[in-house]
């Protein structure tokens, strides 16, 4: 989600808090409720957990390849393609995804499943859409092929 340059300094600190505020708030939500491991089945627990580890992992990974460019409201500053930007153009969403739904998997929270299709899922989707826009304007035929070598 690049920020509009219509934005005021306090609109751009709100989104600042509130992006990351949908993602860890749910996590803090489940872990305080009650817990349905596995939906009653407690062999995907491990599964699920490995689910949620795996995308926590290319969460950070893609955190760091970014390293000091890393921000809330991303700038169209230049393409990354180290790391595991070499395969995903958009690792820190896909992380987030995978985390919770596994996390939320395996903690049997229908209430986390059903914000991670709701609100997660669609927000990482518009984001990574608005920041294709900006990169495709600004960079071209040379974001065509880094976008055409990569998957979402």
């Amino acid at each position: 989600m690049f920020a509009p340059k219509s934005l005021t300094p306090n609109q751009k600190f709100l989104l600042s808090l509130l992006v990351p505020s949908l993602y860890l708030l749910p996590l803090l939500i489940v872990f305080f409720l009650p817990k349905n491991f596995g939906f009653g089945n407690e062999r995907l627990v491990p599964f699920s957990l490995a689910i949620g580890v795996s995308g926590l992992t290319v969460w950070i990974a893609g955190m760091a390849c970014l390293g000091k460019a890393l921000k809330v409201l991303p700038e169209a500053n230049s393409i990354v393609a180290k790391g595991i930007y070499r395969f995903i153009r958009h690792p820190i969403y896909v992380g987030i995804v995978f985390t919770h739904f596994g996390l939320f998997f395996a903690c049997g929270s229908k209430f986390g499943i059903i914000y991670t299709f709701i609100l997660i899922i669609p927000m990482n989707i518009i984001r990574a859409q608005l920041e294709e826009k900006a990169l495709f304007s600004k960079f071209g035929e040379r974001y065509r092929a880094y976008h055409d070598s990569t998957w979402f």
